[in-house]
């Protein structure tokens, strides 16, 4: 038997990747941050696909504004044709989202640009590593990295289940990246 790096990385060897990313956040998922992380005033979940990440801010924050648009329609929110990264928008007090990760330095570089108070993206523990990404780092530093002390199967093309019936299985590790926006200091590193 041989080990290729998509074992190594936690990827599937038999399965071709999700049309547009769409690997949607678990409910559990956004509770655990949003019970560490309060949120004051507007919020935008951006790449909100079925609504995953903006049903569980409604139940947080029932009073608050939150936005929810996509790029590709998929039944919930403004969705369908909004490109977070090519157009410009009004300023917002907080953008949190699950970006595709193949786009997510883009889209925290967009965020940061948007909102006034917090950024806050689900992404692999993976984004860390880079030399691009590191400038990003090195001028944004996050505030916070939460990192996820067991596996989040996120749910692909929204499902929660695979095609047997059996609950998604991943070998990769996730983390909530957390920007406050004014922060000056070194990140620091909790674990949910």
């Amino acid at each position: 038997m041989s080990i290729i790096g998509a074992n190594l990385a936690g990827t599937s060897t038999t399965r071709v990747r999700v049309e547009n990313d769409f690997y949607a956040t678990p409910t559990w998922a956004t509770q655990v941050i949003l019970e560490k992380e309060k949120l004051e005033g507007s919020i935008w979940e951006c790449a909100c696909g079925q609504g995953h990440i903006s049903k569980v801010l409604h139940k947080f924050y029932p009073n608050a504004e939150i936005i929810s648009t996509d790029l590709v329609d998929r039944g919930y929110g403004t969705a369908g044709g909004i490109n977070f990264l090519t157009e410009n928008f009004e300023k917002v007090d907080n953008v949190i989202t699950n970006p595709p990760f193949s786009l997510a330095q883009e889209f925290i570089e967009k965020a940061l640009q948007t909102a006034t108070r917090k950024v806050i993206m689900f992404a692999k523990i993976q984004l860390l590593e880079g030399e691009k990404r590191r400038k990003l780092f090195d001028k944004f530093p996050p505030k916070c990295v939460y990192v996820f002390s067991s596996r989040v199967n996120p749910l692909r093309n929204g499902s929660e289940f695979d095609e047997n019936g059996k609950k998604w299985a991943s070998t990769m590790c996730f983390a909530w990246f957390v920007w406050e926006i004014g922060y000056v200091g070194k990140p620091t590193i909790e674990w949910i």
